[in-house]
């Protein structure tokens, strides 16, 4: 008999088993996978984005307010504390991201494991046709084990390729758990314009706005890039969450400014200032020689003008070039799927966990961490923000194990 089985090996469940059995109590993980963590691997294109310094309530999306407001308690130099002991230094940027000094994520999962291993976790990986009765007795590959609390740490169904699942949920729902569907978050958006095929791997710095119905839902600045299947960059990345929810009931489109660094009237003034009558370039090497050369090609054969000069602009085309490239529309009909989706929006429905505890309110010593609830955050390090708090919340508060306790 386990003090606790935790289902998942992912971010939340490692830090979780470590928290506990830190504090004396016998745990046992379940994992689907050869090895855990395959999302840590991936994380922060391989350098792993494991915190931010400036998290906030605003940073997470999900039913239950007052569980991120727990989950935003837990601060990010406690998660820092907790890494050192494993022998993790990690620096900030000057944008608030947390890294491993090595920018490895690589050698943040090996230190997990090295944790788990030297506090003697059970580890059963690789299980197949998992089987939960009530009283926590868990059944998988010929074997049974039971416990007094079952923690489910499963994550979502994003990124499959990485072992992302609906499993938990599933078990949820056997608890009589309500599930609000998921969908992709942090993923690439989709578009039938030509210009994203025609300039696809292009990318440049831009700011977009995000538009449902007409109404501004949100604006981003950052890479922008032009794919095959539509749009996407980390400023399409971090509008993709509002988008996906707007896209279930209405129409949504963006607004790109391809000249984020300038107003209509210093753009235009600054334009006026390049003319020089006497070189006289075609307009697409005079503009390619300030913005990329594809999409001013590109933008400027829509507007006809690509066969003219600079010595033949006038205030008239002057204005209609910078109307044009900072207010670029493009419909949004969707998302890609879970399989290029960072985290996924939905899950357990969080108003039905204690939001100290993180324990189900149907449902006694069951509890739900990282994921595989129905809360998400931003992009930069506030998903591994609420995975590792959301750990810590319930190794603390659900199984007596103090917050501080690290040794």
């Amino acid at each position: 008999m386990y003090d606790a089985i935790i289902i998942g090996a992912g971010a939340s469940g490692l830090v979780c088993a470590i928290n506990l059995a830190r504090g004396g109590k016998s745990v046992a993980i379940i994992e689907a996978q050869k090895r855990g963590g395959k999302k840590i691997l991936a994380s922060g294109n391989g350098h792993c984005n494991i915190a931010n310094a400036n998290v906030s309530t605003k940073n997470f999306y999900g039913k239950n307010s007052k569980l991120i407001e727990e989950i935003v308690k837990v601060k990010p130099a406690q998660i820092v504390e907790f890494f050192n002991t494993l022998g993790l230094e990690i620096v900030t940027k000057d944008d608030g991201k947390m890294y491993p000094k090595s920018m490895q994520a690589s050698i943040v999962l090996e230190l997990l494991e090295a944790e788990i291993d030297r506090l003697n976790i059970s580890k059963f990986y690789e299980v197949k046709e998992l089987n939960i009765k009530r009283g926590f007795e868990v059944s998988f590959n010929n074997s049974t084990i039971k416990a007094n609390n079952l923690i489910i740490a499963t994550g979502s169904q994003a990124a499959p390729q990485l072992g992302g699942n609906s499993s938990g949920l599933e078990i949820a729902k056997n608890f009589n758990h309500t599930i609000i569907p998921q969908i992709p978050a942090l993923v690439p958006l989709i578009s039938s314009h030509p210009i994203c095929k025609s300039l696809a791997g292009v990318k440049v710095k831009a700011k977009v706005r995000l538009f449902s119905n007409d109404k501004e839902l949100s604006s981003q600045i950052g890479d922008f890039l032009f794919a095959k299947y539509g749009v996407s960059g980390l400023s399409i990345l971090d509008l993709s969450l509002k988008a996906n929810l707007a896209l279930e009931k209405n129409r949504c489109h963006i607004i790109v400014d391809f000249f984020s660094d300038y107003s209509k009237q210093t753009l235009l003034e600054y334009l006026k200032s390049r003319i020089d009558k006497k070189r006289d370039l075609k307009l697409q090497l005079w503009l390619g020689a300030i913005i990329n050369s594809k999409l001013s090609e590109y933008l400027l054969k829509e507007l006809k003008l690509d066969e003219k000069s600079e010595a033949k602009l006038n205030s008239k085309l002057l204005k209609e070039i910078v109307e044009h490239f900072k207010n670029y529309r493009i419909e949004i009909s969707g998302s890609r799927e879970f399989k290029y989706a960072e985290v996924a929006y939905g899950g357990v429905d969080s108003r039905e966990i204690d939001s100290k505890t993180m324990q189900s309110k149907k449902e006694k010593n069951l509890y739900f961490i990282g994921e595989v609830i129905d809360t998400v955050g931003d992009r930069g390090g506030y998903n591994f923000h609420f995975a590792w708090s959301s750990a810590v919340l319930c190794s603390s508060y659900c199984l007596g194990v103090p917050k501080s306790c690290v040794q």
